[in-house]
């Protein structure tokens, strides 16, 4: 859809699925960490919020695959005139959301064991951003010079997200690789509002951009790299607070260490110290052994 609505509602699914896979992957990597083990990366984040079974389940790729179909179908309807198909750029929009709802199809695969190849998850996102890339590159013919413009910035950001989807599956270990992948992903959705703001601004008396001043495009980089800068700095900051939190709780585990420690050490009466093998009691003496000095 070429209005407001048509760059919103892509957006709106970027930036949710982005700032979900940073708060999982920071998530994730913390708890490694935590734990003295190794992270790997992955695509689709399981929902440990969730009660019982269904934390397990793949929710996200439901969840996705839902949001969807709705941009889809949308798509399809809005371009039908008199039962007849007649917007192209609605067709191409439907497809960029027919290529992400298929790696959510990919997703529920490989979850529950279909045989598919290794990393199909990786190369399924692969291929759907290069497919957004391609439609967006030649869905600026006969533009203005605005338009192309900020059409160009999201190209850039989509294939570069293609090429951080490869360099994740081959870094499977290392968080920023990962990081990178949903930074892009988040920068897509920001930029995705800013273009609808720019072409369809629904604010009314608000002025309009002029499309082929020379100046209205140095103030629409200028944007771009505020993008930039911002959605990077939302990074760290959800980075830093899982951390703080992660920093917390091992924190608190390693209080209750040393209170533990306190109920099991014990010194008598005459000076010698006692390990108590049931923590529950301090003065069970007949419980008691002496540690040899």
């Amino acid at each position: 859809m070429g209005n407001f609505g048509g760059h919103t509602l892509p957006g709106s699914f970027f930036i949710i699925f982005a700032l979900w896979y940073l708060v999982r992957l920071f998530q994730s990597y913390y708890s490694s960490r935590q734990r003295n083990t190794r992270f790997t990366s992955r695509v689709m984040m399981t929902c440990p919020c969730l009660p019982g079974r269904l934390k397990v389940l793949p929710i996200e790729a439901f969840v996705k695959i839902f949001l969807i179909s709705i941009g889809f179908s949308l798509e399809i309807y809005t371009g039908m005139s008199h039962g007849k198909f007649v917007a192209v750029g609605n067709g191409q929009h439907a497809t960029m959301f027919f290529f992400f709802g298929f790696t959510g199809v990919v997703d529920i695969l490989q979850y529950y064991r279909a045989p598919i190849p290794p990393n199909a998850e990786y190369i399924s996102y692969f291929m759907a951003f290069i497919v957004e890339g391609l439609l967006f590159k030649f869905h600026l013919h006969g533009r203005s010079e605005l338009d192309v413009l900020v059409h160009t910035f999201l190209v850039y950001v989509i294939f570069t997200s293609a090429i951080s989807v490869l360099v994740e599956m081959r870094f499977r270990h290392h968080i920023l690789a990962s990081v990178m992948r949903s930074y892009l992903i988040l920068l897509q959705g920001t930029w995705f509002w800013q273009v609808a703001f720019i072409l369809f601004n629904p604010i009314e008396g608000a002025s309009p951009w002029k499309q082929d001043d020379h100046q209205h495009m140095m103030i629409a980089t200028l944007y771009f790299t505020w993008h930039c800068g911002v959605n990077f700095v939302i990074v760290l900051l959800i980075g830093a607070v899982i951390a703080c939190c992660y920093g917390r709780a091992k924190a608190d585990i390693h209080d209750d260490d040393e209170m533990s420690m306190k109920r099991l050490i014990h010194t008598g009466a005459n000076g010698q110290t006692f390990v108590s093998l049931n923590d529950e009691s301090d003065s069970d003496v007949e419980f008691q052994k002496p540690v040899a000095k």
